[in-house]
């Protein structure tokens, strides 16, 4: 019986509420107010964030060139295989992110028409 009543007074609020206009109704979001700034301040943020991701990778190459290079000198297989499976992996992930610049610019492209 309760859960009538409850029924009931919602049915019953439904339209009291309909009728409250919306104060936010016609105000969109307007970035004008800091004249370009802020749009610059982003495309700084993502160039910066991908130049650390570009210095790593090339840091990963070297590392791993120098860790071949070592193990080639000293004569351990072990150390060759493991520091040239490094190396091939952060060639691969260099290539990744040289190549991810071209792939976003066709992805987006495509999407756009």
């Amino acid at each position: 019986m309760c859960a009538g009543a409850v029924a009931l007074a919602c049915v019953a609020a439904a339209p009291v509420s309909a009728q409250i206009p919306n104060p936010l109704g016609g105000i969109k979001p307007d970035f004008g107010l800091f004249d370009g700034a802020l749009d610059a301040s982003w495309k700084r943020i993502v160039a910066f964030l991908w130049a650390l991701v570009v210095i790593g990778a090339a840091v990963r190459v070297i590392v791993g060139a120098f860790k071949v290079k070592r193990a080639k000198s000293r004569g351990y297989t072990n150390d060759l295989a493991e520091g040239s499976e490094e190396l091939q992996d952060a060639l691969v992930s260099l290539g990744l992110v040289g190549l991810a610049s071209p792939i976003v610019a066709t992805v987006l492209f495509v999407v756009g028409g």
